[in-house]
């Protein structure tokens, strides 16, 4: 590729489409060649081959599988993110590829530089699917240049790399949480050990501190072994009567002195009387998670209300903050993958607070984000410990 050359331009100047009668013409050449075809089946990857223009000559029967596809045909002509049902395939002027969002695009990067640079080039791509915008897939893109017959192609292999993905996010969140723990222990412990450093009342506080800074590590071991077993399908709530204003005042008045709520007003609102059945312990983690978005969210002097309405048989939890979230963001916040902060390590309370509310908790949790309201966030479930009588959509089982 042109270093002179931006990826719109690029994209765009390949936006026009072969005729049918070449794209016929490729395949029929390709149906041909025996080794091209017995090559994209024996990979364990999606393979997609391609012509100068993006459009889809053949594909594995992998791809056709996993994607519900039933004929080969139906993809024919159509490019990779349209076949495989990108949600902005149909925003450029003539279709994948040309959009604002395709720019930025691992898959069209890939392909386009081993159009440009005639050898193999690979990009990490994120692609958003589904009707409701509620899936993603995350894909390394490796395209490879080939001629067969005369005429210039590309094979293009998309490698599901998710469980990577997850596990990165798992691994960056995991160290970043017991490093922090560890260093203060490290920083009280040395505190403790000098002689005269502190008065009697001062050590005394300090032990106290490394009292909770042990408790937080423990914790931090305990949450992410319990949320290993929540994507496994073996976590197993504890369910007990509770009630809604002690799982409230607890959140509350650990949030109030917490360093994110610093220079943020905290609001405690409508406390419900009444009990619930349910497992407090997640349900205080899963409004954890939503605060921490919230506050986070918020800046200086603006304010975070957490509140609660129940109904004859819900009782619905509601935190909200007043910033706004652009769409780009809600369409993939509940992801696993997902993060808006991925540099701090952060990032996977929505997703962990859906799974565990949804699948364990057997509730909803869901959001609006809109000008003048802001963004709330809300987790309801029945005060029995039923399911609620209209199951909401669940988080997809990560493999």
């Amino acid at each position: 590729m042109d270093r002179h050359e931006s990826a719109a331009e690029s994209s765009l100047r390949f936006a026009s489409r072969a005729e049918p009668e070449e794209i016929e013409l490729m395949r029929q050449v390709i149906s041909l060649s025996d080794v091209m075809a017995q090559m994209i089946e024996a990979m364990p990857d999606f393979v997609l081959v391609l012509n100068p223009r993006r459009q889809i000559l053949a594909v594995n029967h992998a791809l056709l599988r996993t994607f519900g596809i039933s004929d080969p045909w139906l993809v024919l002509g159509k490019r990779p993110g349209e076949a495989l049902g990108c949600i902005h395939s149909d925003a450029g002027p003539d279709g994948c590829g040309t959009g604002a969002s395709c720019y930025s695009c691992g898959a069209v990067g890939s392909i386009l530089e081993a159009l440009h640079e005639n050898r193999q080039a690979s990009r990490e791509c994120r692609i958003t699917i589904g009707a409701d915008s509620s899936s993603a897939l995350d894909l390394m893109v490796m395209t490879t240049p080939v001629e067969i017959g005369g005429y210039p192609l590309l094979v293009c292999s998309l490698r599901d790399i998710a469980a990577q993905k997850r596990r990165e996010v798992l691994e960056r969140i995991f160290f970043h949480d017991v490093i922090t723990s560890a260093c203060g222990l490290g920083g009280v412990a040395e505190l403790l050990f000098t002689d005269g450093a502190l008065n009697p009342k001062e050590e005394q506080r300090f032990k106290k501190t490394m009292v909770d800074l042990t408790d937080a590590l423990i914790d931090g071991i305990r949450q992410q072994q319990e949320l290993l077993a929540a994507e496994r399908g073996s976590f197993k709530p504890y369910l007990e009567t509770v009630s809604i204003a002690r799982i409230m005042h607890t959140l509350y008045a650990f949030y109030v002195t917490h360093d994110r709520a610093r220079e943020r007003i905290l609001v405690l609102g409508d406390v419900p009387s009444g009990a619930v059945i349910t497992d407090q312990r997640i349900v205080r983690r899963i409004l954890g998670d939503l605060m921490e978005n919230a506050l986070e969210a918020t800046s200086m002097g603006e304010r975070v209300t957490l509140s609660a309405r129940k109904s004859e048989e819900c009782i619905t939890f509601i935190i909200n903050n007043p910033g706004v979230i652009s769409d780009e963001v809600q369409l993939q916040l509940f992801q696993r993958s997902f993060s808006t902060k991925e540099e701090s390590g952060r990032g996977i309370g929505a997703y962990r607070a859906r799974l565990f509310g949804e699948r364990y908790l057997r509730g909803a949790v869901e959001f609006t984000s809109q000008e003048p309201e802001g963004t709330t966030f809300t987790f309801t479930i029945t005060k029995s410990g039923e399911p609620l009588s209209q199951p909401q959509p669940q988080p997809q089982p990560q493999p």
